[in-house]
């Protein structure tokens, strides 16, 4: 869990190297978190296929679940350019392939990117990261 809160701290440093493991425990200690406020705001029409919440009474759970979305991507959003720049240069490739993100299916292109192992020797960006293979 300690390697999911490191991108946190280094929420604008877009230099340096981030390993697999910080990339992946990160992303998915995001995802989770905002697929909990998603599931607030949704009343879990999304994961059940039926609404398992609905009418006057849970309109303001609904309010809270999509003031905590808002504020989760926004919160979350930064450390994860970063974090995705810094995995780049780890592969010995320059960030601006995190653009691709944001062109319809481009993070699909970045997926299979993102599950490379890092270089295991100093490349153009520094140092090796974190463990070997890792």
């Amino acid at each position: 869990m300690i390697a999911a809160l490191v991108p946190i701290r280094r929420c604008f440093d877009f230099s340096g190297r981030s390993n697999r493991k910080e990339f992946w425990s990160y992303s998915l200690s995001a995802a989770l978190v905002v697929a909990a406020s998603y599931t607030l705001m949704d009343g879990g029409y999304w994961l059940t296929g039926t609404v398992l919440l609905d009418g006057e009474a849970f309109e303001p759970f609904r309010t809270l679940g999509w003031g905590m979305t808002v504020c989760a991507v926004i919160v979350l959003l930064p450390p994860m350019l970063a974090l995705a720049v810094r995995r780049l240069h780890d592969i010995d490739e320059s960030g601006w392939y995190v653009v691709i993100a944001f062109i319809p299916l481009g993070v699909f292109v970045l997926f299979p990117v993102m599950l490379l192992p890092g270089n295991e020797e100093e490349n153009r960006f520094g140092g090796i990261s974190g463990l070997p293979g890792a």
